[in-house]
């Protein structure tokens, strides 16, 4: 690891280094391979690695001896959801995607199976798609789900499926989610329309935070009128995904 900066605690930067090394990729980790990674002994990593698991923030599996990330971390994370400054960094990204779109834009972030609006900017347009903040939709409908779900390490098609209601969903519903997911993640974009309201297209990508999926940007509206621009419309909401993301790591 880097020296610290003046002013700043090696052990917590140490403890920071080993928390944001769990990615979509590697989301358990060995203290051998953080240590060998991360430029520390193993005895440093086993205490820092031992330090978070007491206060919640990593999970050790006795049989592997692997951790994993904890749920205080997830505690953290619905906080930092509902805060207002999180959402006050968002609404400048919308607020330009939606005057470079002419639609209204949300961005949303996965709540079990269901995702949920933490922040909205209504389109400019006389007819347009309302949202309000803190509402929940399932996970298998529409653009902005699928942008989420397509990424996540929790929860695969056939438990966003049962979660939504369905208690033995058909195998051909379960391929079917799960191809979807696959275009998903090699296009690096979602299109849907009227999937949760006929009366909406949405174009949506994922907001991701070090391999892992924060959520997603969508924009939508009438399909009249953005069907035609589909293409740049995508472009917009994929380059709003990206400044997103880096505004949060910032």
């Amino acid at each position: 690891m880097a020296a610290p900066a003046a002013g700043h605690l090696q052990t917590v930067g140490r403890a920071l280094a080993v928390l944001r090394s769990f990615t979509h990729e590697n989301p358990t980790r060995g203290v051998s391979e953080l240590a060998r990674e991360l430029g520390l002994d193993k005895s440093q990593t086993q205490r820092v690695l031992a330090t978070l698991a007491a206060q919640g923030f990593t999970v050790l599996d006795p049989v592997t001896r692997r951790y994993s990330l904890g749920p205080a971390l997830v505690v953290l994370g619905h906080l930092a959801e509902h805060s207002e400054g999180v959402r006050h960094r968002l609404e400048p990204h919308l607020a330009a995607l939606s005057t470079a779109t002419g639609e209204s834009t949300v961005v949303c972030v996965p709540d079990g199976a269901r995702y949920r609006t933490v922040a909205a900017v209504d389109g400019p347009g006389m007819v347009r798609y309302n949202t309000a903040l803190g509402r929940t939709y399932p996970g298998h409908l529409g653009a902005t789900g699928h942008a989420i779900f397509a990424f996540s390490t929790v929860l695969d098609a056939r438990e966003i499926l049962v979660a939504a209601g369905a208690e033995d969903p058909p195998a051909a519903e379960v391929a079917t989610l799960q191809t979807r997911h696959e275009q998903v993640r090699s296009l690096g974009y979602a299109v849907s329309t009227g999937e949760f309201d006929e009366r909406v297209m949405a174009i949506s990508a994922p907001i991701l935070l070090e391999g892992a999926v924060f959520g997603s940007v969508t924009t939508l509206g009438p399909p009249q009128y953005m069907a035609d621009r589909s293409t740049e419309l995508i472009d917009a909401v994929r380059h709003a995904a990206s400044d997103i993301g880096a505004t949060l790591r910032s």
